[in-house]
């Protein structure tokens, strides 16, 4: 027999077990939904426990009291177990989109595709909407590189493996052909979109 919140708190327990992995998992699109129906069950029996509290008699007001302080509390627990749910599932999409360079363009194509699969329709909208939001912003500064890693490079080349082929590519020394599974020391600049798109490694 299932009790109230119980939903509520697998969500958070799927999140705790997936914060450490580097893939988002999938939308729990079937523990979401019955959080949110026993939500508005436990609204509705809020609202009918308070109207019964307003005509009760003397006797029946401490009883009718812990019921509402009950259903209160449940309801408390559960919106907030689904806000962190969907927050750590935000954090972890943003985190991504800053990864791959600063959330630039409106297209989840861009996106890993382990990533595509597990986005819920709110998500993928979402995601649209931030990076379109980042562009606009972007537009003001076209000096400034937003996506840029914070800590500067060490080094300005880098040995790179090929991990997916990305056919002939125009660096600053000219165009270098990068077939996979070959290596290549490149410039840093030249490389980086692939590193964080996934096509290349860094060789340390």
């Amino acid at each position: 027999m299932s009790i109230y919140s119980d939903d509520a708190l697998k969500l958070v327990r799927d999140a705790k077990r997936t914060a450490e992995t580097p893939s988002l998992s999938p939308y729990r699109d079937d523990l979401v939904r019955n959080v949110l129906l026993e939500m508005r069950h436990l609204e509705a029996s809020l609202r009918d426990i308070l109207a019964q509290r307003e005509k009760a008699l003397p006797e029946q007001v401490t009883g009718l009291t812990a019921a509402a302080t009950m259903h209160h509390l449940a309801l408390r627990r559960s919106k907030r177990c689904l806000l962190a749910y969907t927050r750590h599932r935000v954090d972890r999409i943003l985190d991504t989109l800053w990864e791959l360079g600063g959330g630039s363009g409106s297209s989840n194509a861009a996106l890993p595709a382990d990533l595509r699969r597990n986005l819920s329709s709110s998500e993928a909208d979402f995601i649209v909407g931030y990076t379109g939001l980042v562009s606009e912003y972007r537009g003001q500064f076209l000096e400034v590189d937003l996506g840029a890693a914070l800590v500067p490079p060490r080094d300005l080349f880098v040995e790179v493996r090929v991990l997916k082929d990305c056919g002939e590519v125009m660096t600053e020394n000219g165009a270098v052909r990068l077939v996979k599974n070959s290596q290549h020391y490149l410039r840093r600049t030249d490389v980086e979109p692939f590193i964080t798109a996934g096509y290349l490694k860094h060789i340390e």
